[in-house]
């Protein structure tokens, strides 16, 4: 049997997307005794399940809670009435005193090859209970080959053969109809056409450095930036980039999203670009392309494994090359519509479906 760790669904962005993808994806498959561990607020989204089959969880408010039920409660319930289970945690933190054995996802080691862009207390923490972790897991999951080649990187002494790279899924919601009185008036207001980024607004992400590349071609191009995403460590000083470029009336800042506002967003931008500096996957490409806007990515991590051929690969730390790159997509239309052309297809590459028959073959490698 295995115990799958949901509890991120709705407390996360892209972990919880994932979480709730696999979850579904390996239970619609009818393959394998398997349980989901959700929290009460997650019910309805986990209505395809059978009640039996799920543990829910009670007073899961935020993640620091999460954590703790993770860590001390969920492990202990699990031994008590599933001592043969396996329990499955889709982020890279294992329960650290968990009897039963445990498979680990780890999307990405940013925390270490980013190290400057976290604090020191969460860099510590992270690396902590990551090295416990690695250690203690029967099996490796990467969302990456990238996020694979991270783990051999920094656990040099780990069996490889524990390791496997699966691909996530991809939620099209391109074709979703939009209910408009989900969205802000702020976000409805805003003049198009326009090109957007979506991220957390953090040093990783190189926000800023999107700025300074939307500001080298400003006057050459009427499309605005629209910056989509919660203002996370550190975002003090990117939204004082703009105002120190005088581009308060050119760059626009959602803060957090919804999913309505999301596509809402996605619909309606001239053109997608997602500069940043690491990432363990990065799905906002591949879900920009569903909607045939055409993509300019960081040529960095694991995102050219993502997009393939189908997105225009800059230098993120080259400021002119992205301003050129800008540029160039929104005024040549042969190159504008073959990259749309090659998004439709690329997204097709990844479903979950694919990526639950490959995690369920791992399931079987270690089911008792």
């Amino acid at each position: 049997m295995i115990i799958f760790n949901a509890l991120q669904t709705t407390l996360s962005a892209g972990i919880g997307r994932s979480s709730y993808g696999v979850a579904k994806g390996v239970y619609e498959l009818r393959k394998i005794p398997f349980k989901i561990v959700i929290r009460e607020e997650d019910k309805e989204l986990f209505s395809f399940a059978d009640s039996d089959d799920l543990i829910i969880a009670k007073g899961i408010t935020n993640s620091k809670k999460r954590n703790f039920y993770e860590q001390f409660i969920l492990p202990r319930e699990v031994y008590k009435k599933y001592p043969n289970a396996i329990i499955h945690y889709p982020d890279t933190i294992a329960p650290i005193f968990a009897k039963n054995k445990v498979i680990i996802t780890v999307n990405d080691l940013s925390f270490k090859t980013m190290r400057s862009s976290f604090t020191w207390k969460t860099a510590m923490r992270k690396n902590i209970l990551t090295d416990i972790s690695v250690r203690k897991a029967s099996k490796i999951l990467t969302i990456s080959n990238f996020a694979k080649e991270e783990v051999l990187k920094y656990y040099k002494n780990i069996d490889k053969s524990k390791i496997k790279a699966i691909h996530i899924g991809f939620d099209d919601f391109s074709k979703d109809i939009i209910n408009e009185k989900e969205i802000s008036q702020e976000i409805l207001n805003i003049k198009k056409p326009f090109i957007l980024t979506v991220s957390t607004i953090s040093p990783r992400k190189n926000v800023d450095g999107l700025i300074k590349a939307f500001n080298v071609i400003k006057n050459e191009i009427t499309c605005n930036l629209v910056i989509a995403g919660r203002d996370g460590w550190m975002y003090e000083e990117v939204h004082k980039l703009a105002e120190e470029l005088h581009l308060e009336d050119r760059v626009i800042f959602t803060g957090g999203i919804n999913d309505e506002e999301l596509k809402f967003l996605y619909k309606n931008s001239k053109l997608f670009i997602y500069p940043s500096f690491y990432e363990g996957f990065g799905l906002p490409p591949l879900e920009a392309m569903s909607f045939g806007i055409p993509c300019i990515v960081s040529n960095k991590t694991s995102i050219p494994e993502v997009v393939g051929e189908a997105a225009i690969l800059v230098d993120p730390n080259d400021i002119d090359e992205m301003a050129k790159a800008m540029k160039n997509v929104i005024s040549d239309n042969d190159l504008y519509n073959k990259l749309v052309k090659k998004g439709f297809e690329r997204v097709k590459v990844f479903s979950w479906n694919k990526c639950a028959e490959n995690t369920l073959k791992i399931y079987n490698e270690y089911s008792i």
